[in-house]
């Protein structure tokens, strides 16, 4: 925790939390996370660019007070949640004349959230600039990546864009800059998962606009800057595309064996076609809803199918698959296909459960669910090599939507 420079009068307060294991209590992490705000010293003023999550006030306060700056004149909100916001009502104590500005979005959402009044602010509009001397930082809306408040800065004498939320990762590293690691471009497609895609269609956008920008760097909210943009570029306009991959994306509990032999047995039957299967077991351990459920977000970025293989429990379906089939719904992926296999003592109503569950699906093809009372038998087994067959058909079909 320091701060580091990253361009001329360009600086980072890299707050880390590698102990971080989840995000929104939702979002398993890795790697930790990081919660990055940024100085930019100008010839006349002095802007910080966001704050730290109130759970790191105290050392983001030290750190802020050990640079060389006395006081900034500014302070830049760029989105209202509070690990970026938390913060600010201890810089508001500590430099009681320094000046707010905000697009009017973020005014509205922090007087709701920390009861700053809007009097406080300086607001500023789509395109407008607040100049530094040497640095003048332009404002970009792009709301809905993911909140209706989050906001870009500009810097056209550096080519630095300070994006807020979108290109984030949560990775927690001693290097201030990104890497063409796998781990690196993990934690982005992660965080992609569940902070972007619900919202592709405008982060497409946003992702288009950047690239004609042309940024020098790209420093975010979150994890490592790019100072290689075109790395997390390619990866969000092949991410925010309507392609899919050749990849089967299964969720699965077993309770008593039946839905892991189903499993299984539509796993081998696909491999046969070249089909990649991603098996996720929701039911393997305490944690496993969590952590599988997250790792089925990640799954399906660009997976062409989806597939959930569930037991009745008291009609419907187990509730970790309910939970699961609630989140990649609201998720909204580019997921072409979308079935149901399963499993049931003496009946069952999963197939109609989970049609509401996942009715954000619209845009996928609905496979007609497959379920067997009892222990598959060698009849029910054959059925399964059917499904698949049938699936392997429909996904190879898709032709020019293939990645």
């Amino acid at each position: 925790m320091s701060i580091k420079t990253i361009h001329n009068d360009i600086f980072c307060i890299d707050i880390q939390h590698p102990e971080r294991e989840m995000f929104d209590c939702l979002m398993p992490t890795e790697h930790g996370t990081t919660y990055n705000s940024f100085l930019v010293r100008g010839s006349e003023k002095t802007a910080l660019i966001d704050t730290a999550d109130p759970e790191f006030t105290g050392r983001f306060m030290e750190i802020l007070e050990e640079s060389e700056i006395d006081a900034p004149d500014y302070v830049v909100i760029l989105h209202t949640e509070q690990d970026h916001s938390g913060s600010l009502p201890a810089i508001l104590n500590r430099y009681p004349n320094v000046r707010l500005a905000a697009t009017l979005e973020v005014v509205k959402l922090v007087s709701t959230h920390l009861r700053i009044p809007k009097e406080r602010f300086e607001i500023f509009g789509e395109g407008e600039e607040l100049d530094l001397g040497g640095h003048s930082l332009r404002f970009m809306k792009i709301p809905f990546a993911h909140w209706p408040d989050n906001t870009m800065l500009f810097d056209q004498s550096s080519g630095v864009l300070f994006s807020s939320d979108l290109f984030g990762s949560h990775y927690s590293s001693d290097r201030i800059f990104a890497t063409d690691s796998h781990d690196i471009k993990g934690a982005a497609r992660a965080y992609f998962a569940e902070i972007m895609m619900p919202f592709s269609t405008q982060v497409r956008k946003y992702t288009e606009r950047v690239a004609g920008l042309a940024p020098t760097m790209i420093a975010s909210a979150h994890g490592p800057i790019w100072n290689d943009p075109s790395i997390i570029l390619e990866k969000y306009l092949k991410w925010t595309s309507d392609k899919v991959d050749k990849t089967v994306v299964i969720p699965y509990v077993s309770m008593h064996g039946s839905c892991g032999i189903i499993a299984e047995r539509l796993c081998m039957r696909l491999a046969r076609h070249d089909i990649s299967v991603l098996t996720r077991d929701l039911g393997a351990r305490p944690e496993s809803l969590s952590i599988e459920t997250g790792h089925v977000m990640y799954d399906l970025v660009t997976a062409a199918a989806l597939i959930f293989v569930s037991p009745t429990v008291l009609g419907g379906p187990h509730p970790a698959v309910a939970y699961c089939a609630m989140l990649t719904n609201a998720l909204r992926p580019q997921t072409a296909l979308i079935g149901l296999l399963g499993s049931y003592g003496w009946g069952t109503r999963i197939a109609e459960t989970m049609d509401g569950l996942t009715s954000g699906f619209n845009k996928a093809e609905r496979i007609d669910p497959l379920l067997f009372e009892g222990l598959p038998r060698a009849e029910d087994l054959e059925m399964i090599d059917q499904y698949a067959d049938t699936l392997a058909g429909k996904i190879m079909g898709l032709g020019e939507r293939l990645l």
